[in-house]
This record gives C-alpha cells, structure tokens and sequence, in this order.
C-alpha cells in the first residue's frame, strides 16, 4: 500500500517481500545530484530488508536497476548499500552498524551525493560509506524502498543540482 498523509508520503510492502516506488518522470533524474530524504518508521519496528533512499532508478524490460541506502534503525541501528540489476538484488555493502542512525521511530535523513561516477551515502550529515557506479546507471530517477508490513513514512524529498 502506498498513501499520502499529513504532509508523508507512507508505504507498506507484503510480509517477506519489499516494495519501490519510482519518481513518475525524469524531472526526478539524479545524475550528478545530491539527494535527500526523511525516512520513518513509523510505530518504531524495523522491517527485514530495511527501508530507505534509492537513485539511478530505471526499469529495462520491468527489471529494476538502480541504487539504495536502506537503514534498520532498530536498538543497534544499521545500513546497507544494496543494488539493483537486471531485476536481482544484491548487496554493495552489507549491514553496517552506525551510531549515525536514529533508532525507533525518530526520522533519519539520508543523503545520497553523487558526482560523476560516484555515490556518497550520508544519514543525519554523517559520511557513511562510497562506492562507484560501475553499472553506469547515472541517468535514472530517484525512488522509494521499504520491505515486510511495516508502515514507513517519507518527506522532504529534495535533489539539488
């Protein structure tokens, strides 16, 4: 299910599965952009595959491609850097902890920067990880991920040029 409410964009996937949501048009584009936004859950759980910011985002015969900085904010928060290719998820970096993620409830910016060839992954304006974008998927748009039954809530979307 996806809704708006009270200023957030919310979403909610199936039990053991996730769900994107892409820009509907490539005024959403995130090449060479520096990308945010404000992720919540939002009675505190903390679904299993994450929830977070997605960029470079395109379908190639209904096959998503694209980039996410997905965060679990539980009691020990962590992160991971996942992929998109060809429809097959995998993961860049794998569950990190950082003091640098909010847990429970509170709301986590996250801030993808992305210059030429490369992608900074930021939360709450702290560095996190880079990594390079060897799929040369720099002309997609931004987009959405949440996984399991939890409600997730986003806003203030933002790509600054």
């Amino acid at each position: 299910r996806i809704w708006y409410d009270n200023g957030e964009y919310h979403m909610v996937s199936k039990e053991r599965t996730f769900v994107v949501m892409y820009a509907p048009t490539n005024d959403y584009n995130t090449e060479n952009a520096t990308v945010s936004v404000t992720a919540r859950s939002v009675d505190g759980s903390v679904p299993s595959a994450g929830f977070g910011l997605m960029v470079h985002c395109v379908q190639k015969a209904g096959k998503l491609e694209d980039y996410a900085l997905l965060i679990y904010p539980g009691e020990e928060p962590e992160y991971q850097v996942i992929k998109h290719k060809a429809g097959t998820q995998s993961s860049l970096v794998e569950r990190t902890k950082s003091d640098a993620i909010k847990p429970g409830n509170a709301p986590n910016k996250l801030e993808i920067r992305i210059k030429a060839g490369d992608l900074w992954f930021y939360a709450n304006g702290q560095y996190l990880t880079r990594i390079n974008d060897s799929e040369n998927f720099r002309r997609g748009r931004v987009g959405l991920y949440t996984s399991d039954i939890h409600e997730v809530a986003f806003d203030d979307l933002s790509i600054e040029r």
